[in-house]
């Protein structure tokens, strides 16, 4: 799960496949392993949400499972270290469309009923 950081109760967590669609998006522009993609949604959000380890390894199982993503070993150069690097696949990046879609559909709902004097 995404946590927002002003509210960090699971309440306003984000759902699931909020987090895909998130992971999925990052992937598209480089290849990463997992600490580099926690890094980078704290970053990109300005520091206003975190993805845990913990939860990130289920998440990126479920997009390899269903072939939205693969994985490499590679030794770093720099300290011999194994690292597993995850790439998004094309039936990956078609899925981002649909969730981007769909993820697109909730916001403009939500604004139509926020927006209403009733």
């Amino acid at each position: 799960y995404i946590m927002c950081k002003r509210y960090m109760n699971t309440q306003d967590s984000l759902k699931k496949g909020t987090a895909a669609m998130v992971v999925l998006h990052l992937l598209c522009q480089e290849d990463c392993y997992v600490y580099q993609i926690t890094q980078k949604v704290a970053k990109l959000s300005g520091n206003r949400f975190t993805l845990q380890e913990g939860s990130l390894y289920p998440t990126l199982y479920r997009l390899q499972e269903k072939g939205y993503v693969t994985d490499k070993v590679v030794i770093s150069e720099e300290n011999q270290r194994l690292r597993k690097y995850y790439s998004i696949t094309p039936s990956g990046r078609e899925y981002l469309k649909e969730l981007k879609q769909d993820y697109q559909t909730v916001i403009d709902g939500i604004s139509l009923i926020m927006s209403s004097q009733d």
